[in-house]
């Protein structure tokens, strides 16, 4: 139980939407970022809670792993699973639920969201706790075709049983096609639903909401800045696909390639790579341009700075494509940085911490310098002996009825389908710091992988030699352990 004192210092998370480490502690797409690591608090190998977005901010939120959420493990892409596919109706933490926004609410601190994920918001209860959020990403994403994002969210916003009932009568009047059409009709419907999707949200450009982001940002400093201690929480989706390709056709539709039916070979893994770092870079201006807005305004006079993310992704490693997927080092290792500032200065530490830390542990740290337990985020996070990160189950789990209806006529439907099903197995990725190995354990039929953690790509499994027999069966233990405790 922390004690309530007088609070001054601000303490401000900038979470980076799906930016993997390997790439964000790189100065060729994240110069910046690169730079504040270099001389603040950097910690290598940071491990995400959750593979996508909902589990890890509701992780990191609530202070508990991901199978011991309610809500959160629940869009296993199975037969009767209600779930939305945005935010419509699913709630990802109990609405009674001691958030970290809550408890800094009893220590005098004034907390403030600002999200461009439609995952992160008020609809979803994980802004629980924030005294004002801002829903930046319900007027950003769809300024660039509104009429046509009317259209798009149709389907979308009119329930489970609407869609339901429209994908019913849609695979009625499909019977009459024959099935090899059918399959072609299917593909190309596909593409021209993504297609749509992007353009009216933007997806294809760069910005995705940062400009509005800290517009708003200003507005807020100018406007309705209360000089209590703040806890400021923004969410940016820049480095999230789609992207920002060439218009030639280019495929980016995640399951056409995971279903084998587009080949992700190193031309299209590295188009869609060169494409993030694109992003990359322009969110690492972005990033330079908000901590100059908080410096302007008095915010960082007093201030620890995190910048961090909820996921990675994969660009074709492991034959995988973008994130809510297994937990590998791609998708679960992103950057971790600590800035502390004072008078409107970064104050140097040079920190640099090499053993595996859990995401979880900054909901402690944060609670730490807010209560004035700590001085400084620099290098004091807790590393634990063994980091965990969880796969529940694959995001896209709202079409299980549509693929079930038209699986047994078109070749593309099945195959995505059943793709889909392989990667919704629950997975576990267990790291142990004093072996210096990473377990990927597998509750299902699909074998177990070993690595180890100085293993850059993850490329040489090590699951069958004997000389780390002792260390898997442990790191296995552990992680049957982890996933029983919470049932």
């Amino acid at each position: 139980m922390h004690e309530k004192i007088s609070a001054s210092k601000n303490i401000i998370v900038l979470l980076l939407d799906t930016v993997r480490a390997s790439d964000a502690y790189n100065s060729s797409s994240m110069p910046l970022l690169k730079s504040i690591a270099g001389r603040a608090t950097k910690y290598s190998i940071a491990v995400s809670p959750g593979t996508w977005t909902a589990p890890s901010h509701a992780a990191l939120f609530a202070n508990k792993k991901v199978t011991a959420l309610s809500g959160v493990s629940s869009n296993f892409f199975k037969k009767g699973t209600r779930i939305e596919p945005w935010f419509v109706k699913t709630k990802f933490l109990s609405g009674t639920e001691s958030t970290l926004a809550r408890k800094l609410h009893k220590l005098g601190y004034y907390s403030v969201l600002m999200s461009n994920n439609p995952f992160l918001t008020s609809f979803t209860n994980l802004a629980l706790g924030f005294d004002s959020v801002y829903d930046i990403w319900l007027h950003s994403n769809v300024k660039y075709n509104k009429g046509l994002a009317d259209k798009v969210s149709f389907v979308l916003k009119g329930g489970v049983n609407a869609r339901e009932r429209l994908f019913a009568l849609s695979n009625a009047v499909g019977r009459a096609i024959p099935a090899p059409l059918f399959d072609r009709l299917y593909r190309k419907l596909r593409l021209k639903l993504d297609e749509s999707v992007a353009k009216a949200d933007g997806t294809y450009k760069l910005d995705r909401g940062a400009n509005d982001t800290i517009a708003q940002l200003k507005a807020y400093m100018q406007n309705s800045y209360n000089y209590m201690p703040h806890f400021m929480f923004i969410n940016y989706i820049e480095a999230h696909e789609n992207y920002p390709v060439s218009k030639d056709g280019f495929i980016q539709d995640k399951w056409l390639y995971m279903s084998g039916i587009e080949e992700l070979d190193e031309y299209a893994a590295g188009r869609l790579h060169k494409a993030y770092v694109k992003r990359l870079r322009y969110l690492d201006r972005k990033v330079g341009e908000t901590l100059s807005m908080l410096r302007r305004t008095g915010m960082l006079e007093n201030a620890t700075v995190v910048i961090t993310s909820d996921h990675g992704q994969f660009f074709g490693e492991h034959g995988m494509l973008y994130h809510s997927l297994f937990p590998y080092k791609e998708e679960v290792e992103v950057p971790l940085v600590g800035a502390n500032f004072e008078n409107g200065r970064l104050v140097r530490s040079h920190d640099l911490v090499e053993k595996p830390v859990s995401l979880l542990s900054l909901h402690e740290a944060i609670l730490n310098l807010a209560s004035g337990r700590e001085d400084y985020l620099n290098g004091n996070l807790r590393r634990d002996r063994y980091v965990v990160s969880e796969h529940s189950g694959i995001s896209e789990g709202w079409d299980y009825t549509l693929l079930s209806m038209l699986k047994g006529r078109s070749e593309s439907a099945r195959r995505i389908f059943e793709a889909k099903k392989k990667c919704n197995i629950p997975a576990i990725s267990v790291y142990g710091a004093a072996e210096g190995l990473k377990l990927v354990h597998f509750f299902g039929s699909r074998k177990d992988e070993l690595y180890r953690i100085d293993d850059k790509n993850e490329e040489e499994n090590l699951i069958n030699s004997s000389t780390y027999r002792t260390e898997a069966l442990e790191l296995a233990r552990r992680a049957v352990r982890h996933k029983s405790a919470a049932i």
